[in-house]
C-alpha cells in the first residue's frame, strides 16, 4: 500500500511510514461503542467518519478515531503503541467491552458488506463494482481513476457487482466456489461465513450484472453439492 501511494507523492510535504510493527489498533463496535470510548478517554469522539482526537486511556497516550461502519455498527478505533495494547484491552473489558473472535468478526464484516482486500477485492476490481458510495466522491477535483469512475457513471455500466448471497441450508461454501444460473457460471464466492445475525450461511460474491438484482435465485457449487441461494443487496438486512 505504501509503495502504491508513494508513486503519487510528488512535491507535497508529506511522507509515508509503515507503523504495523509499532502500533496497536483496537476497535470498539456496537450500539454502546461511543459511550464506552468516552468513558475510557474522558473526551468526545468526533462524529465525522475518521475524525480523530488525542486522548489518554489507562495512563496511555492514544488516538481515538470515528469508524466508518465496517461492521455495520457504530465504531471507535483506538490506536496506541503496541506495547500498550494489552493495557488498553484490559481497560475496555473492565468497563464492559466483550472481546470477539475471528468468526464473529467475519460475520459482522460480511453482514455489513465490507470487502476485505486480498480476498474480496484486489487491483483488478473497478470501484463502481462495489456498492459502497462512501468510497468515492463525484464532486471533488481530480483523483487517481476519476476518469473511469465518471465514464461508467455517466455513459456506461459495469459487467458485475459485489453482492451478498443468503445460502439455503447449513452449508457454508468456500471462497472460490462457483455461482451459477441455468447451468452457466455467473460469478464466484469471494468470502463466506455463518451469520450470527441472520442465522444462515452468507457470502460475498461478484455476480454478473444480468443476475445481480436482489431476490434472484442462484446455485452455489460447493464440494460437489449444489447449494440454493438468494442474491442480496449489501449490507444484508439483519
Amino acid at each position: 500500500t505504501i509503495q502504491a501511494l508513494d508513486r503519487y507523492l510528488f512535491s507535497e510535504k508529506a511522507y509515508f511510514k509503515d507503523l504495523s510493527g509499532e502500533m496497536a489498533l483496537l476497535m470498539l463496535a456496537g450500539p454502546e461503542a461511543t459511550v464506552l470510548a468516552q468513558r475510557l478517554a474522558g473526551v468526545a469522539v468526533p462524529e465525522t467518519a475518521w475524525g480523530n482526537v488525542a486522548a489518554r486511556v489507562a495512563d496511555v497516550d492514544v488516538r481515538l478515531a470515528r469508524g466508518c461502519s465496517e461492521t455495520g455498527e457504530p465504531e471507535v478505533w483506538v490506536a496506541a503503541a503496541i506495547a500498550d495494547g494489552e493495557r488498553l484491552r484490559t481497560a475496555a473489558v473492565q468497563l464492559g467491552a466483550m472481546p470477539i473472535g475471528r468468526a464473529a468478526w467475519e460475520s459482522l464484516r460480511i453482514e455489513a458488506g465490507t470487502p476485505a482486500y486480498g480476498s474480496d477485492v484486489d487491483t483488478t476490481i473497478l470501484l463502481p463494482e462495489i456498492p459502497i458510495e462512501r468510497l468515492v466522491s463525484h464532486t471533488k477535483g481530480c483523483y487517481i481513476g476519476q476518469e473511469v469512475v465518471v465514464r461508467i457513471r455517466d455513459r456506461g455500466h459495469v459487467n458485475r457487482h459485489l453482492r451478498g448471497l443468503v445460502i439455503d441450508g447449513p452449508t457454508t461454501p468456500a471462497a472460490g466456489a462457483q455461482v451459477t444460473a441455468d447451468g452457466s457460471e455467473i460469478g464466484r464466492v469471494t468470502s463466506a461465513t455463518w451469520s450470527f445475525g441472520l442465522r444462515h450461511p452468507i457470502a460475498l460474491a461478484f455476480i454478473r450484472r444480468q443476475h445481480a438484482d436482489p431476490g434472484t435465485r442462484v446455485t452455489v457449487l460447493a464440494d460437489g453439492a449444489e447449494l440454493a441461494a438468494t442474491v442480496s443487496a449489501l449490507p444484508f438486512t439483519r
